[in-house]
């Protein structure tokens, strides 16, 4: 049966610990670990994390990492240059902030810190992808109003996270769809700057981000949960829609 407060109070005590069956979902191992519980229960821990947490996010850092230098090393000068390795920067951070959190296991004290780091960081990674497409637009100044919009709402997003303010799972993942959505208008004018198919993959990478944030909130679809949940889907999704905007700037860079 799912773990809960008993089976932690078995683990501290002594007794044997239920091992995680088809039963356990992959939300326990999150379950568990925001418990006020000591670090007695780490054993209980490994029990129900999903053996693939934070993989995909561990080998999308070293891609992160390798693109960022790529990007470093492409001809694009001035403001653009900035923007394309604040952006590849944000997702170097986000990845391995994420990774670091959910492939290790960790203490209490030190799993609510790196946890704010994480979900901080998905704010900084949303404004570091609108970064070079608000750079892009240079059709007037409203690109640059949202920009620093975003960056305030980003950074206000994190430093809030940092200091410890708590929101549920389905308000946060609103927070970053609604943050997600002030480049909606920038999107509506960048095809006459970079064309309509690299603005359609954009938004293509924009759904998947999207879609991972529901799954993340629903907690649902949630079909391997010892070894591959929703979480991890979730991950997968992030991925596929930063690797979609990396591939369009990579693009655009490499054609001006």
């Amino acid at each position: 049966m799912p773990l809960d407060a008993r089976a932690l109070r078995a683990s501290e005590a002594g007794r044997d610990v239920p091992h995680a069956d088809a039963r356990v979902t992959c939300d326990d191992y999150e379950q568990v670990m925001a418990s006020p519980d000591g670090t007695d229960t780490l054993l209980l821990i490994e029990s129900v994390k999903p053996r693939l947490r934070g993989v995909s996010h561990a080998v999308a850092f070293v891609a992160a990492l390798l693109g960022c230098i790529q990007l470093a090393l492409m001809p694009a000068r001035g403001p653009q240059y900035l923007a394309d390795l604040v952006f590849g920067g944000s997702l170097v951070l986000m990845f391995g902030v994420s990774a670091t959190y959910h492939r290790f296991t960790w203490g209490m004290d030190a799993y609510r810190r790196i946890q704010r780091f994480d979900h901080a960081a998905i704010y900084i990674l949303i404004a570091g992808s609108f970064t070079p497409m608000a750079t892009l637009d240079t059709t007037g100044d409203t690109s640059l109003y949202l920009l620093c919009l975003m960056w305030i709402a980003a950074l206000t997003g994190a430093g809030l996270t940092l200091l410890g303010v708590h929101t549920s799972r389905g308000l946060r993942s609103a927070l970053y769809v609604a943050l997600g959505a002030v480049a909606t208008p920038v999107m509506l004018r960048l095809h006459q700057v970079i064309g309509g198919g690299r603005v359609a993959w954009l938004v293509v990478g924009g759904v998947l981000y999207a879609v991972g944030a529901v799954i993340y909130a629903r907690r649902w679809p949630d079909p391997i949960p010892t070894v591959f949940g929703y979480h991890e889907i979730f991950h997968l999704l992030v991925v596929a829609a930063a690797g979609v905007h990396y591939a369009v700037i990579l693009d655009i860079v490499g054609s001006a």
